[in-house]
Parts: structure tokens; sequence; C-alpha cells
């Protein structure tokens, strides 16, 4: 998927746009790409494929109208509302941006996939399986965007078919009634996906990926028998397995353990040795198209940048420049725009605190060590300064933005391109850095045995949903849970250990109607503004004002 050409899908869509006046409009043009050649081959097909996974890619790309499916949850908040829902009244409302934002973007997802399903006929295969498979790819894309609505925005209306002329009817479905439209797909995907060891490339979806999906869905049909066995199908491959040892690119050079690698440069593909991995987004750093950074800024997976504190701007008790600047050994040129609530940060670790790898201090950054010879406190720790007594220090702005507990796996110490540093040699990193330079994991292991052990919890198999989530913890070194402890708070804490920032926050908690509950219990500086009728985002009021031939009701509590 790395260097493959998006060109033909974007093409098509530019070519909708046409007319019937003429005659000779209706001609098939064999000189440039149209609606009618441009999917002739197999090979379009697959560009435009490649389209659809860049699509997906750029949903979750760390960036701020993309950072809302991890703050304003019990999560993560945006520091005193530098990326908004600090204050929810205000800021999810049908006019606001980022409702607007995901509601077209998943509906770009279906639309390119349902003109890859609808043109597909046009195609000449050399077999049916080769063909089958492009649709079932192209369905896993349809289902995986269905899903995202539906947990944003309850039901929304279903498209199905290529829309080829403008459209102002649509009406909403039910929420089940997406879901069960996301198991078809998801089921003819799964059927006809290739195996995880046949697929044509890192990053690219299988019969695994569709499988732990269809797990969920299941779960919010409250099939749970059949949401077992979907996950029982992935976690039953040999091909896959939970990594125990450590491996890749950092196992003979810096501490760590198997957690920590999954997560280092590298790694997050199946090509390196990790049989975790069941769909990686692909990266590329310096590569045109390739979601990664440039050395101009570009874009890129901004976690580091908006996640990671800005720990280089403390002060030390004299007033003097703690650091020298943002540093690769340090964790890169944090901004401390999303800080981790309390919750994560601190009390889901309380009785595991110094077994759990996940919250060992190359997992969790909790420290610094103030690295300025020009100040007086050069080479101590800063949480010891931090302690020391000193009257007024540190202020609460350097506990809340400057230096607190977030996750290593959002940065790349000591391993970023020396393409944006300033001073190779100190390690320091230029205004043109910030991004997190890894791909990025949208499906792991470790989640399908969470939804099982979820779908064991809704059949009340405590046993089995304790065993599942213990082969988790086993991995972290973390304590056993007991069946009688086991219930949909304890799986959703587990989630925040194990898949923090990985997992779409928002719309796990929605998914099982928890987004209010555990903001308002757990969330900082949101959880006074946040109101039951923000468990699902407003619908646009942009669509609702265009659809003029039907209704596309608003959800309830919001005013259009």
């Amino acid at each position: 998927m790395k260097k493959i050409n998006y060109i033909f899908l974007l093409l098509f869509s530019l070519g909708l746009v046409s007319c019937n006046e003429d005659e000779i409009l209706n001609e098939v043009p064999l000189d440039f790409y149209s609606p009618e050649n441009s999917f002739t081959k197999p090979e379009h097909i697959e560009s435009s494929m490649a389209y659809l996974y860049a699509r997906v890619r750029n949903l979750w790309d760390g960036n701020v109208n993309q950072s809302d499916v991890y703050y304003g949850t019990d999560l993560a908040s945006g520091f005193q509302n530098t990326l908004g829902y600090a204050d929810y009244q205000n800021e999810v409302v049908p006019t606001a941006g980022r409702p607007n934002s995901r509601w077209s973007n998943l509906y770009r997802i279906i639309f390119d996939a349902n003109v890859i399903i609808s043109r597909i006929e046009g195609v000449d295969y050399p077999d049916e399986a080769s063909k089958n498979a492009h649709i079932a790819e192209a369905m896993f894309f349809r289902a995986y965007a269905y899903n995202c609505l539906a947990n944003f925005f309850g039901g929304v209306p279903l498209v199905l078919e290529e829309v080829t002329s403008p459209k102002r009817d649509f009406v909403r479905e039910s929420r089940e009634a997406v879901y069960q439209q996301c198991a078809i797909d998801l089921e003819f995907a799964a059927a006809n996906l290739p195996d995880i060891n046949n697929v044509k490339g890192d990053g690219r979806a299988s019969k695994a990926a569709a499988n732990h999906l269809l797990s969920e869905i299941y779960i919010s049909l409250k099939e749970y028998n059949k949401a077992v066995q979907a996950a029982s199908a992935v976690i039953e491959n040999p091909n896959f397995a939970l990594m125990t040892s450590r491996f890749g690119s950092s196992a003979d050079e810096m501490p760590g353990d198997a957690y920590f690698d999954l997560f280092e440069p590298n790694n997050q593909n199946r090509s390196s040795g990790n049989t975790e991995a069941i769909l990686v987004l692909q990266v590329e750093f310096n590569i045109p198209g390739g979601g990664g950074s440039n050395v101009n800024w570009g874009t890129g997976y901004k976690f580091e940048r908006y996640i990671a504190p800005l720990y280089w701007q403390l002060k030390d008790p004299d007033g003097v420049a703690g650091f020298i600047g943002p540093t690769t050994k340090n964790g890169g040129r944090g901004i401390g725009w999303v800080r981790g609530t309390d919750h994560f940060t601190h009390e889901i670790w309380k009785g595991d605190w110094d077994n759990d790898i996940r919250n060992a201090e190359h997992n969790m950054e909790r420290d610094y060590t103030f690295d300025n010879p020009a100040s007086a406190y050069f080479g101590q720790s800063v949480q010891e300064v931090f302690n020391a007594g000193i009257e007024g220090y540190p202020t609460e702005y350097d506990t809340m933005r400057l230096v607190y507990a977030y996750p290593t796996k959002l940065t790349t110490h000591n391993k970023h391109p020396e393409e944006i540093m300033i001073d190779v040699e100190r390690g320091i990193l230029s205004g043109n850095s910030g991004i997190t330079y890894l791909d990025f994991y949208l499906m792991r292991l470790a989640e399908t045995y969470l939804l099982r052990a979820e779908a064991y919890l809704g059949l009340g198999d405590l046993d089995k949903a304790a065993a599942d989530i213990n082969k988790v913890r086993e991995r972290a070194n973390a304590t056993p849970v007991v069946p009688s402890d086991v219930d949909i708070d304890y799986i959703l804490d587990e989630r925040l250990r194990e898949l923090s920032y990985e997992e779409p926050r928002r719309l796990t908690l929605s998914r099982l109607g928890k987004l209010v509950e555990r903001t308002q219990k757990y969330g900082r500086w949101s959880d006074e503004s946040i109101q039951p009728h923000n468990e699902l985002y407003p619908i646009p009021y942009s669509e609702i004002e265009r659809n003029t031939e039907a209704v596309l009701e608003q959800n309830p509590g919001y005013v259009n």
C-alpha cells in the first residue's frame, strides 16, 4: 500500500459532474479518465482501494479535527479548551465543524466504496474469487464507515448504491438497521477476503479484520454468541498471538518489554514478526501521499504534538529554562494541548502500579531530568524538584500543561528523523517536528480478546470473560481479575490501560451508552458541561438544510 497511485478514484469522483444535453457526451471517451473507462481493469480497482485506505487513515491522524475521539471523554481533555469540548453546550452543536467533518468524511468513504461495488461489474477479472475479494474489501470499508456513523450519530441514512445525481430526500434508518447492514457487509467480507498470510501487502484488510469488526457489530446487536464466534475466528487462528517477548527495531538497544516494542518504529506490521497486528494504517515519512510529515511540516499523525506535554518550556525554581529545547531523547516536541484525565494517568493503575508493564517508565512517561547546563538544577529529576517543598513551585500551569503523565507509544523517543533536527548531536528538534513517525494500529489482537470478553459478559459467562481479560493482563504482568469483579466498567478501564489513543474512545463509549456517565465521573474540564443528549453527536445542520425533499431528523436535545 506504500506507493500505490491514488489517482483513479479521485479522477472518477471529479468525473461525476456531467450533462446529458448533448448526445456526444454519451459517447465513451477513450483518451482520458472518465466514469466509463476508469474502471476497466482489476488494477484500477486496486488503485481506488488504496484511496480508501488513505481516507480511513486520515480519519484518525491526530490533527485538531480528528482529536475529538480522545478528548472530552474519560481518557483526556483539551487543555483549558485548547481543542474544544471543555464546554459541550457551545462546542457540540449542529453548526459545529467537528460533527460535520465526521459526517462528510465517513460518507465520502461510503460513496467511494459504493462506486467500486457498482462499477466492478464492468471489470474483467480472471476469476470470481479475485472479483469477490475486491467487493469484500469495499464492503469492509463501507461497514467500517457505517459503524463509525452509528456510534457518532445513532441512526443515519443508508446509501448502498452509487449516487450519480443530486439527492435531497435522505431519511434516517434506525441505529439497529445500520448495524444490521454492517453485519451483512462484514459477513461477506469475512467469507471472501484473503487470510492474513495471503494479503497483498502490509496494511491490507483480511478475514481477521472483518471478523474483528464483526464481533463488535454483533455486540452492538446483542447477538453475543455470534460475537464470540467472530472474535474466536481471529483468536484461534494460529497466525495470531499476543507478543510476549521483545522483538524488532529496539529490542537490543533500548530498555523495554514486548508492549513497548509494539510501538517502536517499523514494528507495527507483520513483516516485522509482529503476530498481534490485525490491521495497520501505513504512515510514511517524507513520501507524498504517505500520511506522514515532511521536513516542511506537511500533514502527519500529530499525536506527539498535541498529547505530549510542553516540557521543554518548563522553568526551574529560579526562573531559568530547565531544558535545552525539545529533544528526541525526551520524546519530541509536544505542546500539551490534550491532557489525560486523572482516572487514566493514575486511578486505573492503583494496585498494579509497580508491576503492570504498561505503567512502566518506558511506557508511561511521568518524569524528566533538567538538561540545561545553565540551570542550577541541571541533572535533577523534575518530580523531585517539584516535591522539594519550594514555595510557589510548581505552578498549576506547570502540572496541567508542561509536565504530566502520557503514554510513550505516541512519541518516538531517540528515533526522530535527523531531517527534522536543528542540532543532530544534541537531538534538538525543529519547529517542523511534533509528528508521530509510526504506523498506526487500527486493530490489534489484544482488543479482540477484550471484545470477546465483552461478548461473554453479555452472555453472563463471567469466568470466560475474566479469562480473556487475563490473557491481556498476563502479558502486562498485571494481577489477574477475578470473575466477580468483571463488569463493563472494568472492561472499559482495561481498554484504557491497553488501548489508550489507539481505540477511538468516544465511539467505544457511545456504542455502550457510557460517554456521558464516564465523562461526568472522570472527565476534566468537560465533566460539568456534558449533558445526556451529548451521548450522540448532532446531525450537522448543513445536511438537514440541504435535504429539502424529506425530513432528516435531528438528534434529541439539539436545536438547529
